[in-house]
């Protein structure tokens, strides 16, 4: 930990000139699961406030309680297509656990899109098939690239992509972006998004006039879904079905309210803490669908918060502000 009493302000273009790399994020993000697991690294339920249709503002937090670092992320969602230059803001405090000093103020998109992917690669590493090669996204913005990019690089069995999107622009960037890696990719429906793929990746945004699509029979078997849009843009039917779930937060089974059209989930067989320590076996067979229902977990915030602080502490990258 730096001694220097000011505070660091790092903004997206003095993370984007870190350099990361997708293993490290997901390193950084497993180990901070094991902790999780070992109780050594405490959160509580992310606390939200819904002002209406794909508007809210949310809060996560977490520490670790061995003498490392705690977390606070501060998130401001709108909806798609309105007057905000970008639908998710976020921003994220991090503070020395043993003294309470806080230490850097970061711009939280980059760091979201980083860690939301990396979370996923995580899950893949026990509920994907080690031969899978196609790949489907449901929603194609900044998530989508991310987990093009965190997959591929894990998974290198990988070959073709598959995509749907509301808005057929956004659908053709990404196909551009993931032949330009060397992928095979096409636009296509959402069914046949699912029927083709045996991984894959949801993330449609919450919106007025929002209404569930997606259905669970449409995955094929021996699939490993990730919903990030916390499977709002699901169907409910049909997914207690499913031979396998994972919850990135146990708080998430519990997440279900009228309204918000988040699937009860309490059925879930396990959490991502409890994949990486090793108290559920994840996959078991060739033939399981297994999905893993994403809200973001304050957990992984620390993780890539802490790797961002320490890289640039390192670097020297960064604006000293008087604390």
């Amino acid at each position: 930990m730096s001694t220097d009493a000011t505070l660091l302000h790092l903004t997206d273009a003095d993370i984007g000139r870190l350099d990361l790399g997708l293993a490290g994020v997901r390193g950084a993000i497993d180990k901070a699961f094991l902790a999780h697991s070992r109780g050594l690294l405490r959160t509580e339920p992310k606390t939200s406030m819904f002002i209406g249709p794909g508007h809210a503002f949310q809060s996560l937090i977490a520490v670790d309680t061995q003498g490392g670092f705690a977390a606070l992320k501060w998130v401001g969602m709108v909806p798609p297509g309105g007057a905000a230059d970008v639908n998710i803001n976020a921003s994220i405090l991090l503070s020395d656990a043993a003294s309470g000093r806080l230490l850097c103020l970061m711009d939280g998109r980059r760091a979201t899109a980083l860690r939301t992917a990396g979370m996923t690669a995580v899950a893949a590493q026990y509920l994907a098939r080690k031969d899978s090669a196609s790949i489907g996204f449901v929603g194609a913005g900044v998530q989508a690239h991310s987990h093009l990019l965190a997959l591929k690089e894990l998974l290198p069995s990988l070959r073709t992509v598959h995509i749907h999107s509301k808005t057929a622009a956004s659908g053709e960037r990404l196909a551009d972006s993931a032949r330009a890696l060397g992928f095979e990719a096409r636009v296509t429906g959402a069914r046949d998004v699912l029927q083709q793929s045996d991984i894959v990746i949801t993330t449609v945004p919450l919106g007025p006039d929002f209404e569930p699509f997606i259905e669970a029979a449409w995955i094929r078997p021996g699939a490993f879904v990730a919903a990030i849009d916390v499977a709002r843009s699901w169907k409910h039917e049909g997914l207690r079905d499913l031979e396998l779930t994972v919850v990135d937060d146990e708080a998430m089974k519990h997440y279900a309210k009228p309204g918000n059209f988040i699937p009860e989930l309490d059925h879930a067989d396990a959490t991502l803490s409890d994949l990486v320590g090793k108290g559920h076996p994840g996959r078991v067979d060739s033939r399981q669908r297994a999905m893993l229902f994403s809200s973001g977990s304050a957990v992984a915030d620390l993780a890539i918060a802490t790797l961002i602080y320490e890289r640039a502490i390192n670097t020297g990258i960064g604006t000293r502000l008087a604390n």
